[in-house]
């Protein structure tokens, strides 16, 4: 989501730098927008695609259309992307959306090249949303921003924030140079299970930017629709990590959620994880790399049912394996405003993917499933 253009002017003079901003120069304004670090770039990942890069543009401010979908990035020409409640209600009535998730910069893993900038925007984003949704959190779940650079602060920040009725914690499937499995979560992941509040890893794009990169050069043919289905594998190793790595099963009231991963993967890995544990393979391989097994109570597919969501937007081999999935696991959601998402015209995607299953079970997909891990109530 984007935020009110002059927000960043509530923080101190000596953070704004670090900030987008406008500028009325002589011929006209400019929106600028500085290089930001991220986590990409902070642990040298070598990808130029996954680099934030910063930039300014031209804009007409009296085009207030485009000036929000400028701001929020990705948007879609006809969508009207707002700042208010009712403005963003006024979009979801066009396709009878009831609820919304309100997704932040933490979730594509985007951090200001200042940490002490970066963490103050964090707070002041979320005192904003508490502020502004305060009567409306039944419709809407305004996401926690965090710092990543500090993790322990981070938790800290997660607490603050969900005790305003900011969930869920949204995070990148993959984070370049800090792992999921890496012990340093753990307090992110205590805070999340303390506070009741689901994490939600979204697709950003950085481990598709690795795959799409192996022998291939901007421009050549197929390389958008390969990277397109090869980015969510990220999703796959990630929540490997969660369910392997034994952190669902530390945490049994951790809910985690891959969110625009879709989902016609997960019983491939669902079936391979359970099939390879206690397997000649895994003892060997302590043998030879060393690694080690974590002897799981329960199958790894009893973890991804009991503690796993996994939300789609077009993705009719997932529904066609709801139940080999699990129909508590599933959410669609329709990624407005963005290109690869369905608006506007969500019901066309839901109707043609959805053809032939009864309508109590699309229900469960399309709203309750959501509405229940979510607490949105409308």
């Amino acid at each position: 989501m984007g935020f009110p253009y002059e927000l960043a002017d509530e923080l101190p003079a000596k953070y704004r730098p670090y900030l987008p901003k406008f500028e009325e120069r002589a011929d006209g304004t400019y929106f600028v927008r500085p290089r930001t670090m991220g986590n990409r770039e902070r642990n040298k990942a070598d990808s130029a695609d996954m680099m934030s890069i910063g930039g300014e543009f031209k804009v007409d401010r009296t085009d207030e259309r485009a000036m929000r979908q400028m701001v929020t990035g990705n948007a879609t020409p006809t969508s009207f992307p707002g700042f208010t409640p009712e403005e963003r209600l006024a979009e979801m009535a066009l396709e009878n959306v009831v609820g919304e998730v309100l997704l932040g910069m933490t979730a594509v893993g985007v951090s200001l090249a200042d940490n002490d900038a970066h963490t103050a925007y964090c707070r002041l984003v979320n005192d904003w949303q508490a502020d502004t949704y305060r009567d409306h959190m039944r419709q809407f779940a305004p996401s926690i921003n965090f710092p990543l650079h500090d993790l322990e602060v981070g938790a800290e920040e997660i607490v603050r924030a969900s005790s305003m009725g900011l969930r869920p914690i949204a995070l990148p499937d993959v984070v370049p140079g800090m792992p999921y499995s890496n012990p340093m979560w753990e307090p992110v992941w205590e805070a999340a299970e303390a506070c009741d509040v689901p994490v939600f890893l979204h697709l950003s794009g950085a481990f598709g930017a690795i795959m799409k990169g192996v022998g291939a050069e901007r421009g050549t043919p197929g390389l958008g629709e390969t990277g397109f289905a090869i980015t969510t594998a990220g999703a796959m190793v990630s929540l490997g990590w969660f369910v392997n790595g034994g952190i669902l099963e530390r945490h049994p009231k951790l809910t985690v959620a891959m969110i625009e991963c879709n989902a016609g993967w997960l019983p491939y890995a669902m079936q391979q994880w359970d099939h390879v544990m206690h397997s000649r393979f895994i003892d060997n391989s302590r043998v030879q790399y060393g690694g080690r097994g974590m002897d799981l109570e329960a199958p790894p597919s009893y973890y991804v049912r009991r503690q796993v969501k996994c939300q789609f937007m077009w993705d009719p081999a997932a529904v066609d394996l709801r139940h080999e999935i699990g129909m508590d696991v599933l959410m669609w959601g329709n990624d407005y405003p963005h290109f690869e998402g369905a608006f506007p015209n969500s019901q066309a995607w839901i109707d043609k993917q959805f053809a032939g299953v009864p309508e109590d079970e699309v229900m469960q997909i399309v709203h309750d499933n959501a509405a229940k891990l979510l607490k949105i109530t409308a």
